[in-house]
């Protein structure tokens, strides 16, 4: 049975975005009000469409929104009944292999709408990706527990130069040190002008700490004045002294960071699916993804820097060429889908995804062809594993991948409140690629 809530549909979006914890405007991201109110008469019309038994204009319908906004909870199932309310089996099974990889625990095996194909051999193989996905596979280790609980890190890095390692905090509105060994931290940077740090990144030399910044609900000592305002920060390691402050106009939240080997900086957007180019100490608009994606995350380039790879949370992964600008959106192989994907790092011609808008959580290592814009194969690094609750960003460290397991996002309320007695020590996992 298909859910006839508009306002059940809102509840179950935010409860699977992260970024919903940003902003209440994130509930439908780049799409305005208009056109969120015309979703909300759509979504309306397919239900009435249902309830009558007009199968072939609920088939179209939730096609139309599916198309709209991709991998959302109640769209994509909605498709999948309609589907196979239509004889259409084969479509069918492709969008519940979706449904199940974005949440394996929706029963849709109970539900009426499927039963002309519940004695498929394919369903059957549905649901056995059902119950592979209750597998735990475990191949990353913990290194530390930090000691500050509710420093909620997001960005880590590490200066080998000094042998420093650097974690962001969301909560705190600071950048602190911690020993790897010990997990105490100290403050690194703070200033009063700092708001929440998402994503820390040095540069070649070592000279300078690149720092993705802004003001978000979560962070201590927010005010409405200033929802929306974000900032990259260049600091001077050796001084921790701001050498500039980078900012655009606008509602922004920039949520990930990466630093070229000539050390151009290039920044995603969360709240507006815009990549900007830091270079020559000047913020531009480098390329837009207004009219394709959603809500931009991790962001890392090739080895030889002729390609970007960005994350969007809704969509997938975009590999764009430096050259020319031109891009493609990659296709996931069977088994893997696109949602969900919040850190992004390149390793070796692999790509290797943070998932943490599905349940379960994964992390994923994926195969690239030769020319780095297909995927060829997979790896799952972790899976459904109890100790990880909402892992973010992550780095590359000597072959290793190091990140924080537990990112707090569900322990604040909607005003921005962190339940400290939900939460645990942060804590940081690394894993031999």
């Amino acid at each position: 049975m298909i859910s006839d809530s508009f306002l059940v549909l809102l509840s179950s979006q935010s409860k699977n975005m992260k970024n919903y914890l940003y902003s209440l405007v994130l509930i439908f991201i780049t799409i305005t009000l208009a056109q969120s109110q015309t979703q909300k008469e759509v979504y309306q019309q397919s239900i009435n469409a249902y309830k009558s038994k007009d199968y072939a204009t609920f088939l179209k319908l939730t096609q139309q929104l599916d198309s709209i906004r991709p991998f959302h909870p109640t769209y994509t199932y909605n498709l999948a009944a309609a589907l196979a309310l239509n004889g259409k089996e084969k479509e069918t099974i492709t969008v519940l292999q979706k449904v199940v990889l974005m949440n394996h625990t929706i029963a849709f095996e109970t539900d009426d709408d499927f039963k002309s194909i519940a004695n498929s051999s394919a369903f059957q193989q549905v649901l056995a990706l059902k119950k592979s996905q209750e597998q735990t596979i475990s191949n990353s280790n913990k290194l530390v527990s930090l000691n500050e609980k509710e420093l909620h890190p997001e960005g880590l890095e590490f200066l080998p130069k000094s042998n420093l390692w650097l974690a962001s905090s969301i909560r705190k509105r600071k950048i602190v040190s911690f020993d790897s060994k010990s997990g105490i931290c100290s403050d690194w940077f703070t200033d009063d002008q700092l708001f929440a740090v998402f994503s820390i990144k040095k540069d070649s030399n070592e000279r300078f700490l690149w720092v993705a910044t802004a003001a978000i609900p979560e962070m201590e000592r927010f005010s409405a004045d200033l929802d929306g305002k974000a900032a990259v920060l260049k600091i001077d390691i050796k001084t921790k002294k701001v050498i500039q402050r980078f900012e655009m106009e606008g509602n922004h939240v920039f949520g990930d960071l990466y630093v070229t080997k000539t050390n151009e900086v290039y920044v995603s957007d969360s709240n507006k699916p815009i990549i900007y180019k830091i270079q020559n100490n000047v913020m531009t608009e480098w390329i837009s993804l207004e009219n394709e994606a959603y809500n931009l995350q991790g962001i890392t380039m090739n080895t030889d820097e002729s390609k970007l790879f960005i994350a969007d949370y809704l969509k997938g992964i975009s590999v764009i060429s430096l050259k020319d600008k031109s891009r493609q959106w990659l296709t996931f192989p069977d088994g893997t889908i696109g949602k969900g994907i919040d850190g992004l790092c390149f390793y070796k011609s692999t790509l290797i995804e943070v998932q943490n808008g599905v349940k379960p959580i994964r992390l994923v290592q994926f195969n690239l062809n030769e020319e780095q814009n297909t995927i060829t194969g997979f790896r799952i690094i972790d899976h459904n594993r109890a100790d990880f609750n909402e892992p973010a960003l992550a780095i590359i460290v000597k072959d290793k991948l190091h990140f924080f397991a537990n990112s707090p996002w569900q322990a604040y309320d909607k005003e921005g409140n962190l339940d400290g007695s939900k939460i645990e020590n942060p804590m940081l996992f690394e894993s031999k690629l």
